[in-house]
C-alpha cells in the first residue's frame, strides 16, 4: 500500500478549524463543477428543443434515462474512492485525471451534428452519457473529500458554505455571459454560438478543478484497508444494504430526492417561464435569471453566518415549509406581476439555496453516525448516495417538467404557445415545486440527529 505522504496529519494545534484558505479553494473547485452544473440546469434543455432541434418528449425521455444510469454509477464511484489510498489521499487523485475527460465531454454536449433527427438523437444520449460518467468521476471524489478536511460538524457547514457561495458565482456567470457569449460567438448561429461558449467555459472548468487539487490537501487519511475486504457488484450491494440500515440516511435520502426534484422542477422550465407565461418580459430574460441566482448565490454564501447560530436540522425543516408557501404564490399572480414574481422568485432561491449547504453538512454527521453503529467510515459510498438522489432528482425533475410541457403540445420556435401550454408552464414552475416543498418538510420531520444527538456522537468518536 502506498502511503499517503501528501496528506496532512492534524496536530493538536490545529483544533480542527480549517484555514479560510482552504474553504475559498474548496470552492473554486466548486465553481468549475457549477459552471457545468448551472449550464445544464438553466440552458441544456432550451439548447436541445429550440437550438438542438429535438422535440420536448425526446429530450424528456433522455433525462429519465441518462439520469437514472447515473445515479447508478454513484455508487461505484463512491466504493472505489472508499478503496483508493495514494500518495495524493483518497479523493484528490479522481480531481487530478479526471477533469480534462470532463472538459472535454462538456465541449461535446455543445456540438450540433450535421445528422438527420435519429443521428442527432444518438449523438445526444451519446455525448451526454459521457458527460455524466465523467462528472460522476470527478464530483463523488470532490464532495467525499469534505469529510476528510475536518471532523467539526459546525465547520463543515462553514465549509460547504464556502463551497456552494463560490460554487453559485458560477451561477451567477452562467446566467449573466452565456447569452452574450452566445451572441459574439455565433453572430446569429447560435448551433455555433453554444460550442464555443461551452469551450470557454471548459478552459475554466480545468482551470478552477486543478487549483483546487493543487491547493487543499486532506487532512484526515482513510483508515488503512484490510486485505480481506473485497470490491465487486455483490459487495457494493452488500455495502448499499448495510447503509441503508441507517435510518437516518434512509430519511435524509428520501428528503433529497424530493428535494432536487423541486429545484429542477423550478430550474428547467425558467427560460420557457420568462418567455411565455410572464407578460412581455422576454427582454427581462437575463435579469429574471440573474436575480435568481444572485439570490441563491448569497443564501449558499451566507448559510453557514445564518444557521450555525442555531440548531441546523430545525432551521431546514422550517425552510422548508416556507419555501414550500412562497413558491406556490406566483401561480395565482398575473403575468405581468413581473417585480413581486421576481422577488418571491429571489426570496426563494436565497432560502432554498441556504439549505444545501446544511444538506452535505448533516450527510457527514450521518457517515459519524453509521460509524458509532457499526464501526466503519462509508464515507465515499454515503456521498455517492446522496449525488444518486441528486442524480434522480434531477432525472426526474427535468424529466417530468419536459414531459408535462411536451404532452400539452409545447412547439419550439412559434410565437404563442397554446393556453395550455402556458398554464402546464405556470403549474410546474410554482405550485408543484410548492406542494412538493412541503412534502419533503414532511418527510424530514423524521429526521432526529439534532445538536444534543451530535454532540453525543462526536463524544463517542472523538472524546470531544
Amino acid at each position: 500500500m502506498t502511503t499517503c505522504t501528501e496528506v496532512v496529519t492534524p496536530s493538536d494545534s490545529y483544533k480542527d478549524i480549517l484555514p479560510r484558505t482552504t474553504k475559498i479553494n474548496y470552492g473554486i473547485g466548486d465553481f468549475g463543477n457549477n459552471i457545468i452544473w448551472h449550464t445544464m440546469g438553466i440552458w441544456l434543455a432550451y439548447f436541445y428543443t429550440d437550438v438542438y432541434g429535438l422535440s420536448a418528449s425526446h429530450v424528456a425521455i433522455m433525462y429519465l434515462m441518462l439520469r437514472i444510469f447515473d445515479a447508478i454509477t454513484d455508487p461505484l464511484v463512491g466504493l472505489l474512492v472508499d478503496r483508493t489510498r495514494t500518495k495524493h489521499g483518497s479523493c484528490r487523485p479522481f480531481i487530478l485525471y479526471g477533469t480534462i475527460p470532463l472538459a472535454i465531454t462538456f465541449i461535446m454536449l455543445f456540438y450540433t451534428p450535421d445528422l438527420d433527427e435519429t443521428g442527432k438523437l444518438v449523438y445526444a444520449y451519446v455525448s451526454f452519457s459521457l458527460l455524466t460518467l465523467a462528472y460522476t468521476l470527478v464530483n463523488v471524489p470532490f464532495s467525499a473529500m469534505a469529510g476528510f478536511l475536518t471532523r467539526d460538524s459546525d465547520e463543515r457547514t462553514m465549509l460547504q458554505s464556502f463551497r456552494f457561495g463560490l460554487g453559485m458565482l458560477a451561477s451567477v456567470f452562467v446566467s449573466y455571459s452565456t447569452l452574450s457569449l452566445v451572441g459574439l460567438f455565433g453572430q446569429g448561429n447560435d448551433q455555433q454560438g453554444f460550442f464555443y461558449t461551452a469551450m470557454v467555459f471548459a478552459l475554466l472548468i480545468v482551470g478552477c478543478l486543478y487549483y483546487c487539487f493543487f491547493t487543499v490537501k486532506e487532512v484526515y487519511p482513510a483508515p488503512s484497508l484490510q486485505k480481506e475486504e473485497k470490491m465487486g457488484i455483490k459487495d457494493l450491494i452488500g455495502r448499499i444494504k448495510e447503509a441503508f440500515s441507517n435510518q437516518q440516511l434512509v430519511i435524509l435520502f428520501l428528503g433529497n430526492i424530493l428535494f432536487f426534484i423541486i429545484l429542477t422542477l423550478k430550474a428547467t422550465p425558467t427560460v420557457y417561464y420568462v418567455k411565455e407565461v410572464l407578460i412581455n418580459a422576454e427582454h427581462m430574460m437575463t435579469t429574471f435569471i440573474v436575480w435568481g441566482t444572485v439570490g441563491a448565490t448569497l443564501g449558499a454564501a451566507l448559510s453557514g453566518l445564518m444557521w450555525t447560530r442555531f440548531d441546523k436540522v430545525r432551521a431546514y425543516k422550517i425552510l422548508m415549509f416556507v419555501c414550500g408557501v412562497l413558491t406556490a404564490i406566483p401561480y395565482w399572480l398575473p403575468g405581468d406581476a413581473f417585480s413581486s414574481i421576481l422577488i418571491l422568485g429571489t426570496v426563494v432561491s436565497f432560502l432554498s439555496l441556504s439549505m444545501v449547504p446544511l444538506i452535505w453538512s448533516m450527510l457527514s454527521d450521518v457517515v459519524d453516525y453509521q460509524v458509532t453503529l457499526t464501526g466503519k467510515n462509508m464515507s465515499g459510498l454515503f456521498f455517492a448516495l446522496f449525488l444518486f438522489t441528486l442524480k434522480v432528482g434531477l432525472g426526474v425533475g427535468g424529466a417530468l417538467a419536459l414531459w408535462i410541457m411536451g404532452e400539452t403540445g409545447y412547439v419550439a420556435n412559434i410565437a404563442q404557445q397554446a393556453p395550455e401550454v402556458v398554464e402546464s408552464i405556470n403549474f410546474i414552475s410554482t405550485l408543484l415545486p410548492g406542494i412538493l416543498f412541503i412534502v419533503a418538510g414532511i418527510v424530514m420531520m423524521f429526521y432526529t440527529l439534532d445538536e444534543e444527538k451530535r454532540a453525543e456522537i462526536k463524544l463517542k468518536l472523538y472524546g470531544e
